[in-house]
Protein backbone atom coordinates (compact mmCIF):
# COMPACT_ATOMS: atom_id res chain seq x y z
CA UNK A 1 0.00 0.00 0.00
CA UNK A 2 1.10 3.58 -0.98
CA UNK A 3 1.22 5.84 1.84
CA UNK A 4 2.79 8.63 3.36
CA UNK A 5 4.95 8.18 6.37
CA UNK A 6 7.43 9.89 8.97
CA UNK A 7 10.30 8.62 6.87
CA UNK A 8 10.02 10.85 4.03
CA UNK A 9 11.30 14.68 4.49
CA UNK A 10 9.38 17.14 5.21
CA UNK A 11 8.87 20.39 3.03
CA UNK A 12 9.36 22.84 6.50
CA UNK A 13 12.90 20.85 6.97
CA UNK A 14 13.68 22.41 3.59
CA UNK A 15 16.46 25.60 3.60
CA UNK A 16 14.22 26.84 0.63
CA UNK A 17 10.85 25.52 -1.06
CA UNK A 18 11.29 27.82 -4.07
CA UNK A 19 15.55 26.64 -4.59
CA UNK A 20 14.05 23.09 -3.97
CA UNK A 21 11.04 23.42 -6.18
CA UNK A 22 13.04 24.90 -8.62
CA UNK A 23 15.96 21.95 -8.90
CA UNK A 24 12.80 20.05 -10.40
CA UNK A 25 12.94 18.62 -14.21
CA UNK A 26 10.84 21.58 -15.59
CA UNK A 27 11.22 20.30 -19.49
CA UNK A 28 8.27 18.07 -19.12
CA UNK A 29 5.99 20.64 -18.14
CA UNK A 30 2.77 21.84 -19.74
CA UNK A 31 -0.39 24.13 -19.31
CA UNK A 32 -3.62 24.42 -20.82
CA UNK A 33 -5.22 27.37 -21.16
CA UNK A 34 -9.51 27.10 -21.27
CA UNK A 35 -11.73 28.64 -24.00
CA UNK A 36 -13.68 29.55 -20.65
CA UNK A 37 -11.42 31.72 -18.61
CA UNK A 38 -14.39 31.76 -15.78
CA UNK A 39 -13.72 29.17 -12.89
CA UNK A 40 -16.95 27.46 -12.33
CA UNK A 41 -16.20 27.39 -8.82
CA UNK A 42 -13.82 29.49 -6.05
CA UNK A 43 -13.80 30.64 -2.76
CA UNK A 44 -11.40 31.69 -0.37
CA UNK A 45 -12.85 30.60 2.82
CA UNK A 46 -11.06 28.15 3.49
CA UNK A 47 -10.01 28.01 6.73
CA UNK A 48 -6.56 27.90 8.15
CA UNK A 49 -4.84 24.26 7.18
CA UNK A 50 -3.47 21.93 8.76
CA UNK A 51 -3.23 17.70 8.61
CA UNK A 52 -6.59 16.53 8.78
CA UNK A 53 -8.55 18.79 6.88
CA UNK A 54 -10.15 17.26 4.53
CA UNK A 55 -11.33 19.53 0.81
CA UNK A 56 -14.85 17.25 -0.97
CA UNK A 57 -15.18 18.36 -4.69
CA UNK A 58 -18.36 17.32 -6.53
CA UNK A 59 -20.01 18.09 -9.57
CA UNK A 60 -21.41 16.79 -13.05
CA UNK A 61 -19.04 16.06 -15.52
CA UNK A 62 -20.21 17.27 -19.48
CA UNK A 63 -21.30 15.29 -21.86
CA UNK A 64 -18.21 16.98 -24.18
CA UNK A 65 -15.61 17.32 -21.23
CA UNK A 66 -12.02 17.16 -22.56
CA UNK A 67 -10.53 18.00 -19.08
CA UNK A 68 -11.16 20.39 -15.68
CA UNK A 69 -9.00 21.26 -13.14
CA UNK A 70 -8.96 22.04 -9.44
CA UNK A 71 -6.23 24.31 -8.27
CA UNK A 72 -4.69 25.05 -4.48
CA UNK A 73 -3.60 28.61 -4.94
CA UNK A 74 -1.64 30.98 -3.49
CA UNK A 75 -2.65 34.40 -3.92
CA UNK A 76 0.66 36.22 -4.41
CA UNK A 77 1.73 37.95 -7.59
CA UNK A 78 1.88 35.72 -9.67
CA UNK A 79 -0.92 33.35 -8.86
CA UNK A 80 1.29 30.74 -7.62
CA UNK A 81 -0.45 26.59 -7.81
CA UNK A 82 0.88 24.75 -4.75
CA UNK A 83 -1.79 21.57 -6.43
CA UNK A 84 -3.10 21.46 -9.60
CA UNK A 85 -4.79 18.58 -10.17
CA UNK A 86 -6.04 18.29 -13.99
CA UNK A 87 -8.47 15.04 -15.33
CA UNK A 88 -8.18 14.65 -19.21
CA UNK A 89 -10.72 12.32 -20.40
CA UNK A 90 -9.72 11.65 -23.69
CA UNK A 91 -6.20 10.39 -22.80
CA UNK A 92 -7.65 8.80 -19.37
CA UNK A 93 -5.45 10.02 -16.68
CA UNK A 94 -5.31 12.96 -14.36
CA UNK A 95 -2.07 14.94 -14.12
CA UNK A 96 -0.75 16.32 -10.88
CA UNK A 97 1.94 19.57 -10.76
CA UNK A 98 2.64 22.46 -9.04
CA UNK A 99 3.49 25.92 -10.31
CA UNK A 100 5.86 28.62 -8.82
CA UNK A 101 6.87 32.16 -11.01
CA UNK A 102 4.63 30.92 -13.91
CA UNK A 103 6.95 28.04 -14.31
CA UNK A 104 5.20 24.94 -13.82
CA UNK A 105 6.79 21.76 -12.39
CA UNK A 106 6.90 18.26 -13.78
CA UNK A 107 3.99 16.35 -14.27
CA UNK A 108 2.51 13.58 -12.19
CA UNK A 109 0.50 11.22 -14.54
CA UNK A 110 0.72 7.43 -13.14
CA UNK A 111 -1.23 5.49 -10.89
CA UNK A 112 -2.59 2.08 -10.25
CA UNK A 113 -5.74 3.02 -10.27
CA UNK A 114 -7.96 2.73 -13.18
CA UNK A 115 -9.42 6.16 -14.90
CA UNK A 116 -12.82 6.36 -12.67
CA UNK A 117 -14.44 9.59 -14.74
CA UNK A 118 -16.71 9.67 -16.84
CA UNK A 119 -18.23 11.89 -19.24
CA UNK A 120 -22.02 13.06 -18.08
CA UNK A 121 -21.77 11.57 -14.92
CA UNK A 122 -21.20 12.83 -11.53
CA UNK A 123 -18.05 13.25 -9.82
CA UNK A 124 -16.33 13.16 -6.12
CA UNK A 125 -13.03 14.23 -5.76
CA UNK A 126 -11.51 14.02 -2.27
CA UNK A 127 -8.57 16.03 -1.35
CA UNK A 128 -7.23 15.25 2.15
CA UNK A 129 -3.75 17.33 3.55
CA UNK A 130 -1.18 15.50 5.57
CA UNK A 131 1.77 17.25 6.61
CA UNK A 132 4.27 15.44 3.83
CA UNK A 133 1.84 15.16 0.86
CA UNK A 134 -1.78 15.53 -0.22
CA UNK A 135 -3.93 12.46 -0.35
CA UNK A 136 -6.19 12.61 -3.30
CA UNK A 137 -9.10 10.17 -3.55
CA UNK A 138 -11.61 9.75 -6.81
CA UNK A 139 -14.97 8.63 -6.36
CA UNK A 140 -14.07 7.31 -2.68
CA UNK A 141 -11.21 5.42 -3.63
CA UNK A 142 -7.97 6.21 -3.14
CA UNK A 143 -6.06 7.45 -6.28
CA UNK A 144 -2.99 9.06 -5.57
CA UNK A 145 -0.39 11.20 -2.78
CA UNK A 146 1.27 13.99 -4.22
CA UNK A 147 4.05 15.33 -1.74
CA UNK A 148 4.27 18.96 -1.43
CA UNK A 149 6.55 20.79 -3.63
CA UNK A 150 5.76 24.31 -1.44
CA UNK A 151 4.24 24.69 1.76
CA UNK A 152 0.49 24.29 2.22
CA UNK A 153 -0.30 26.63 4.72
CA UNK A 154 0.16 29.40 1.50
CA UNK A 155 -2.71 27.84 0.34
CA UNK A 156 -5.20 30.56 0.40
CA UNK A 157 -7.63 30.38 -2.70
CA UNK A 158 -9.54 27.02 -4.43
CA UNK A 159 -11.02 27.18 -7.53
CA UNK A 160 -12.50 24.55 -10.17
CA UNK A 161 -12.53 25.03 -13.96
CA UNK A 162 -13.03 23.51 -17.48
CA UNK A 163 -15.86 20.69 -18.50
CA UNK A 164 -17.96 20.66 -15.35
CA UNK A 165 -20.77 22.01 -13.84
CA UNK A 166 -23.30 21.99 -10.49
CA UNK A 167 -19.68 22.44 -8.42
CA UNK A 168 -19.88 22.20 -4.78
CA UNK A 169 -17.17 22.12 -2.19
CA UNK A 170 -17.29 20.35 1.52
CA UNK A 171 -14.05 21.31 4.13
CA UNK A 172 -14.23 18.98 6.80
CA UNK A 173 -11.65 17.64 9.68
CA UNK A 174 -11.62 14.21 9.57
CA UNK A 175 -10.00 11.39 11.60
CA UNK A 176 -9.83 8.67 8.35
CA UNK A 177 -9.10 8.91 4.84
CA UNK A 178 -10.98 8.33 2.56
CA UNK A 179 -13.99 9.39 2.63
CA UNK A 180 -15.80 5.94 1.85
CA UNK A 181 -19.14 6.24 -0.41
CA UNK A 182 -21.49 3.61 -1.65
CA UNK A 183 -19.26 2.53 -4.58
CA UNK A 184 -16.26 1.92 -2.68
CA UNK A 185 -17.79 0.29 0.36
CA UNK A 186 -16.19 -3.39 1.24
CA UNK A 187 -17.97 -6.00 0.37
CA UNK A 188 -18.66 -8.74 2.09
CA UNK A 189 -16.58 -11.64 1.48
CA UNK A 190 -18.03 -14.84 1.69
CA UNK A 191 -17.26 -17.98 4.58
CA UNK A 192 -17.78 -21.67 3.08
CA UNK A 193 -17.52 -22.27 6.91
CA UNK A 194 -20.33 -24.93 7.76
CA UNK A 195 -17.72 -27.94 7.07
CA UNK A 196 -14.95 -26.61 8.89
CA UNK A 197 -15.00 -30.10 10.69
CA UNK A 198 -15.17 -32.42 7.75
CA UNK A 199 -11.81 -34.70 6.87
CA UNK A 200 -11.56 -35.23 2.90
CA UNK A 201 -10.13 -37.43 0.55
CA UNK A 202 -6.62 -37.02 -0.40
CA UNK A 203 -7.28 -37.14 -4.25
CA UNK A 204 -10.30 -35.02 -3.73
CA UNK A 205 -10.19 -32.29 -6.56
CA UNK A 206 -9.98 -28.68 -5.52
CA UNK A 207 -13.59 -26.77 -6.82
CA UNK A 208 -12.91 -24.02 -9.13
CA UNK A 209 -15.88 -21.56 -9.41
CA UNK A 210 -14.71 -19.42 -12.00
CA UNK A 211 -16.78 -20.57 -15.45
CA UNK A 212 -15.00 -21.88 -18.29
CA UNK A 213 -16.28 -18.65 -20.60
CA UNK A 214 -14.60 -16.26 -18.09
CA UNK A 215 -11.39 -17.66 -18.54
CA UNK A 216 -11.09 -16.00 -22.22
CA UNK A 217 -9.24 -13.07 -22.86
CA UNK A 218 -12.22 -11.34 -24.53
CA UNK A 219 -14.85 -11.96 -21.36
CA UNK A 220 -18.61 -12.44 -22.74
CA UNK A 221 -21.52 -10.06 -21.40
CA UNK A 222 -22.90 -13.07 -19.35
CA UNK A 223 -22.04 -15.99 -17.19
CA UNK A 224 -23.68 -19.42 -17.14
CA UNK A 225 -26.83 -20.13 -15.60
CA UNK A 226 -25.05 -22.78 -13.21
CA UNK A 227 -22.12 -20.38 -11.94
CA UNK A 228 -22.64 -20.13 -8.25
CA UNK A 229 -21.12 -16.62 -7.82
CA UNK A 230 -23.09 -14.36 -5.67
CA UNK A 231 -20.98 -11.13 -5.19
CA UNK A 232 -22.12 -7.74 -7.10
CA UNK A 233 -20.20 -7.62 -10.28
CA UNK A 234 -19.04 -5.37 -13.05
CA UNK A 235 -19.52 -5.14 -16.72
CA UNK A 236 -17.21 -8.06 -17.66
CA UNK A 237 -18.28 -10.45 -14.48
CA UNK A 238 -15.23 -9.97 -12.65
CA UNK A 239 -14.89 -7.85 -9.13
CA UNK A 240 -13.69 -4.36 -9.64
CA UNK A 241 -10.21 -3.29 -8.45
CA UNK A 242 -9.12 -1.90 -5.89
CA UNK A 243 -11.11 -4.26 -3.80
CA UNK A 244 -11.92 -4.18 -0.59
CA UNK A 245 -13.52 -7.34 0.76
CA UNK A 246 -14.65 -7.41 5.01
CA UNK A 247 -14.61 -11.03 7.18
CA UNK A 248 -16.07 -11.18 10.49
CA UNK A 249 -13.12 -10.33 13.27
CA UNK A 250 -11.40 -12.96 14.67
CA UNK A 251 -12.46 -14.95 11.68
CA UNK A 252 -8.97 -15.93 10.25
CA UNK A 253 -7.43 -18.59 12.51
CA UNK A 254 -5.52 -21.91 12.34
CA UNK A 255 -7.18 -23.92 10.13
CA UNK A 256 -8.97 -21.72 7.29
CA UNK A 257 -7.81 -19.68 4.36
CA UNK A 258 -8.39 -17.35 2.32
CA UNK A 259 -9.48 -18.03 -1.15
CA UNK A 260 -8.55 -15.77 -4.07
CA UNK A 261 -9.87 -16.66 -7.81
CA UNK A 262 -8.76 -14.70 -10.87
CA UNK A 263 -7.11 -14.22 -13.85
CA UNK A 264 -3.45 -12.47 -14.25
CA UNK A 265 -3.62 -9.40 -17.32
CA UNK A 266 -1.39 -10.17 -20.39
CA UNK A 267 1.13 -7.77 -18.89
CA UNK A 268 1.63 -7.87 -15.85
CA UNK A 269 3.81 -5.90 -13.77
CA UNK A 270 2.71 -6.43 -10.29
CA UNK A 271 -0.53 -7.46 -7.90
CA UNK A 272 -0.38 -6.87 -4.10
CA UNK A 273 -2.86 -8.70 -1.37
CA UNK A 274 -2.94 -7.25 2.30
CA UNK A 275 -4.66 -8.67 5.28
CA UNK A 276 -5.46 -5.25 7.17
CA UNK A 277 -6.66 -4.46 9.91
CA UNK A 278 -9.36 -1.13 8.67
CA UNK A 279 -9.95 0.22 5.03
CA UNK A 280 -8.42 3.33 6.09
CA UNK A 281 -5.73 4.85 4.01
CA UNK A 282 -4.59 7.56 6.68
CA UNK A 283 -4.00 6.69 8.93
CA UNK A 284 -1.85 3.43 8.11
CA UNK A 285 -3.64 0.23 8.64
CA UNK A 286 -1.76 -2.85 10.52
CA UNK A 287 -1.05 -5.01 7.64
CA UNK A 288 -1.05 -8.76 9.37
CA UNK A 289 0.56 -9.55 5.79
CA UNK A 290 1.35 -7.99 2.53
CA UNK A 291 2.13 -10.41 -0.44
CA UNK A 292 3.09 -8.42 -3.52
CA UNK A 293 4.26 -10.41 -6.69
CA UNK A 294 6.19 -8.66 -8.80
CA UNK A 295 6.54 -10.43 -12.40
CA UNK A 296 10.31 -9.87 -14.63
CA UNK A 297 10.38 -9.61 -18.37
CA UNK A 298 13.13 -11.32 -20.05
CA UNK A 299 15.16 -9.94 -23.03
CA UNK A 300 12.76 -11.72 -25.27
CA UNK A 301 9.95 -10.08 -23.73
CA UNK A 302 8.22 -13.00 -22.51
CA UNK A 303 7.56 -12.97 -18.22
CA UNK A 304 9.50 -14.89 -16.62
CA UNK A 305 9.92 -15.64 -12.88
CA UNK A 306 8.37 -13.27 -10.14
CA UNK A 307 9.79 -11.65 -6.92
CA UNK A 308 7.70 -12.28 -4.13
CA UNK A 309 7.76 -9.77 -1.60
CA UNK A 310 6.27 -10.31 1.80
CA UNK A 311 6.17 -8.04 4.57
CA UNK A 312 4.39 -6.39 7.78
CA UNK A 313 2.97 -3.13 8.98
CA UNK A 314 2.82 -2.75 12.86
CA UNK A 315 4.13 -0.05 15.17
CA UNK A 316 3.86 2.62 12.93
CA UNK A 317 6.72 1.06 10.55
CA UNK A 318 7.34 -2.02 7.88
CA UNK A 319 9.22 -4.95 9.06
CA UNK A 320 11.69 -6.24 7.42
CA UNK A 321 10.86 -7.48 3.64
CA UNK A 322 11.43 -10.50 2.76
CA UNK A 323 11.80 -11.57 -1.17
CA UNK A 324 12.55 -14.49 -3.57
CA UNK A 325 12.74 -14.75 -6.80
CA UNK A 326 9.85 -17.94 -7.23
CA UNK A 327 7.86 -19.69 -10.39
CA UNK A 328 4.63 -19.23 -8.68
CA UNK A 329 2.37 -20.75 -11.49
CA UNK A 330 1.31 -17.03 -12.17
CA UNK A 331 0.73 -17.06 -15.78
CA UNK A 332 0.19 -13.52 -18.44
CA UNK A 333 -3.60 -14.22 -18.86
CA UNK A 334 -3.81 -17.60 -17.13
CA UNK A 335 -6.59 -17.87 -14.28
CA UNK A 336 -5.14 -18.97 -11.18
CA UNK A 337 -6.61 -20.01 -7.45
CA UNK A 338 -4.41 -18.79 -4.67
CA UNK A 339 -4.65 -19.86 -1.03
CA UNK A 340 -3.50 -18.03 1.66
CA UNK A 341 -3.39 -20.81 4.18
CA UNK A 342 -3.37 -19.58 8.24
CA UNK A 343 -0.94 -22.24 10.04
CA UNK A 344 0.09 -22.46 13.32
CA UNK A 345 2.72 -19.46 12.87
CA UNK A 346 2.40 -18.24 9.41
CA UNK A 347 0.86 -17.55 6.60
CA UNK A 348 1.39 -19.97 3.56
CA UNK A 349 0.37 -19.61 0.20
CA UNK A 350 -0.29 -21.94 -2.20
CA UNK A 351 -0.93 -21.14 -6.35
CA UNK A 352 -3.13 -23.79 -7.90
CA UNK A 353 -2.60 -25.87 -5.16
CA UNK A 354 1.56 -25.85 -5.27
CA UNK A 355 3.12 -24.74 -2.23
CA UNK A 356 4.68 -21.00 -3.10
CA UNK A 357 6.17 -19.63 0.13
CA UNK A 358 5.89 -18.80 3.61
CA UNK A 359 5.55 -15.62 6.06
CA UNK A 360 5.94 -16.03 10.19
CA UNK A 361 3.66 -13.81 11.74
CA UNK A 362 4.50 -10.59 13.04
CA UNK A 363 1.80 -9.47 14.20
CA UNK A 364 -1.32 -12.39 15.49
CA UNK A 365 -3.56 -12.79 12.33
CA UNK A 366 -7.27 -12.69 14.67
CA UNK A 367 -6.58 -9.21 14.02
CA UNK A 368 -7.54 -9.20 10.25
CA UNK A 369 -10.89 -7.98 9.54
CA UNK A 370 -10.27 -6.25 5.73
CA UNK A 371 -8.71 -7.72 2.55
CA UNK A 372 -7.48 -5.50 -0.08
CA UNK A 373 -6.34 -6.39 -3.26
CA UNK A 374 -5.25 -3.82 -6.55
CA UNK A 375 -2.88 -4.55 -9.37
CA UNK A 376 -2.06 -6.29 -12.79
CA UNK A 377 -5.08 -9.02 -11.77
CA UNK A 378 -8.94 -10.00 -12.77
CA UNK A 379 -10.66 -10.85 -9.50
CA UNK A 380 -13.63 -13.50 -9.86
CA UNK A 381 -14.50 -14.52 -6.23
CA UNK A 382 -12.75 -14.15 -3.08
CA UNK A 383 -14.01 -16.38 -0.22
CA UNK A 384 -12.93 -17.56 3.19
CA UNK A 385 -13.01 -21.42 3.37
CA UNK A 386 -11.70 -24.46 6.13
CA UNK A 387 -8.59 -26.26 5.32
CA UNK A 388 -9.51 -29.34 6.44
CA UNK A 389 -7.96 -32.50 7.32
CA UNK A 390 -7.00 -35.24 5.22
CA UNK A 391 -8.49 -38.62 5.99
CA UNK A 392 -6.37 -41.15 7.85
CA UNK A 393 -3.61 -38.70 8.06
CA UNK A 394 -2.65 -36.02 10.62
CA UNK A 395 -2.35 -33.05 7.62
CA UNK A 396 -5.09 -30.67 6.14
CA UNK A 397 -5.04 -30.62 2.63
CA UNK A 398 -3.43 -27.44 2.36
CA UNK A 399 0.16 -28.29 3.76
CA UNK A 400 3.65 -27.41 3.62
CA UNK A 401 5.81 -30.31 1.96
CA UNK A 402 8.59 -28.86 4.01
CA UNK A 403 7.69 -30.26 7.37
CA UNK A 404 6.74 -33.69 7.38
CA UNK A 405 4.17 -33.60 10.12
CA UNK A 406 1.78 -30.18 10.89
CA UNK A 407 -0.83 -29.05 13.27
Amino acid sequence: MSCCCGKRKRVADCNSDEENYLHLNLNDASFYEYSDAQPKYSTDEIGQLCEGVSFTFTGKIAINCERFSINFMYKNETRDVALHINPRLPQNYIVRNTKVHDVWGREEVSSALPFLLRRGDRFAIQVFITDVCYMISINGHHFTEYSHRVPYSGVKHLEVKGDVEDVEMQRTIVQSYPQRLKESAARVIEEHLSAEMDEVDANAEEIISIPREWCLISAPAKISDNSSKTCQVSADQGLTLPYYGGITPKSLKEGRCLKIEGRVRLLPHSFYINLQQGQNIWPHPVIAFHLNPRFSQTSSGAIGKAVVCRNAWYDGSWAQEERSELDTNLRPGRTFCLAIVCSKDSFEVYVNHKFITEFKFHVKPDIVDTVYIQGDVKLWNVSLEPNPMIKGKNVRIYHNPIYTEEY
